[in-house]
């Protein structure tokens, strides 16, 4: 039976771990400018690829032991974590702890974490409630030493990432407590202050890295083009607009929506839309030089 067991999550963390949605996320921290790496920034790193490992085998244990649906979604998006930490490991040559001893679940080069995997899912095997209050100290733990990771660095690739990370944690935060207080129990926060534990719980889940405010480009166009987008199968309309002070990247509208598009290198634009992970979004366009027009129906657009 252990075998079975031990075998199954073998498959599960291979199935986690394939199939990654996030492609222009890693391009985008690929593209920017490395930067010397101090003692502290590297320990940082090597800890959060194994600390993200640490919620992800927990979350697969626990799920084999109560199959609540929260561990097996939560812990693809550790995988989706880990898998982030492990580019800026390759994009700056450092080893990896997690492919030193192989990426077995339950296994750490890091006997602090060994222990506290030992200990973690002891505490989560007891009950249903007990696993839901271990993935929120999990959470708890991954936060408070983001935050404090994000505080002893200076690189923006890694402050980036890490602030992802963040807020990935903070919606699984909110997704256990939400769980714990429906089986009308609750969880109090160890690490992280009580008012910062308040707001991640007050605050509605938004997709990170988009600014919602609206604003305006004005400029020439370079070049028009597809990429693929961060959900699998979407394909994008994309141009470099040259504006008085850069280049910039504008995301127009996925294919599916918008088949066509009467924009040509050289045409002249106005665009009004908003920042996003890794271009800016049209919400309004128009060729000056063309005439051609599309507006968007995102609710992101409304103002």
């Amino acid at each position: 039976m252990k075998r079975l067991i031990a075998m199954s999550l073998v498959a599960m963390t291979t199935l986690f771990a394939s199939n990654y949605q996030q492609k222009p996320i890693e391009k985008y921290v690929i593209s920017m400018p490395k930067q010397a790496l101090s003692r502290m920034e590297i320990k940082d790193l090597m800890h959060m690829r194994e600390e993200e490992k640490l919620a992800r085998d927990v979350y697969i244990t626990l799920y084999s032991k109560w199959h609540l649906p929260v561990f097996k979604n939560i812990s693809k998006s550790e995988s989706w974590h880990m898998h982030m930490i492990k580019l800026l490991l390759n994009k700056y040559n450092l080893p990896d702890p997690v492919e030193k001893i192989g990426d077995k679940v339950g296994v750490f080069e890091n006997r602090k974490l060994q222990n506290l995997y030992y200990k973690l899912v002891a505490m989560g095997e007891k009950s249903p409630v007990a696993a839901l209050k271990v993935g929120a100290l999990i959470e708890d733990l991954d936060i408070y030493d983001l935050n404090r990771a994000i505080r002893d660095t200076d690189n923006k690739d890694i402050k980036f990432v890490y602030s992802a990370l963040r807020h990935g944690s903070e919606n699984h935060m909110r997704a256990f407590v939400r769980l714990l207080r429906s089986y009308g129990s609750d969880y109090t926060p160890k690490y992280i202050s009580k008012s910062y534990f308040d707001n991640i719980l007050s605050s509605k889940g938004k997709a990170f890295g988009f600014n919602n405010a609206l604003s305006e480009i004005y400029g020439k166009v370079v070049k028009v083009y597809q990429l693929p987008g961060l959900r699998k199968g979407v394909t994008w309309w994309m141009m470099d607009v040259e504006t008085k002070n850069k280049t910039i990247r504008v995301a127009i509208a996925p294919t599916w929506i918008l088949p066509e598009v009467a924009v040509r290198a050289g045409d002249i634009v106005e665009i009004e839309g908003y920042q996003g992970m890794y271009s800016f979004i049209v919400c309004k366009l128009e060729d000056k030089t063309s005439g051609f027009e599309y507006i968007s129906r995102s609710k992101r657009c409304a103002k």
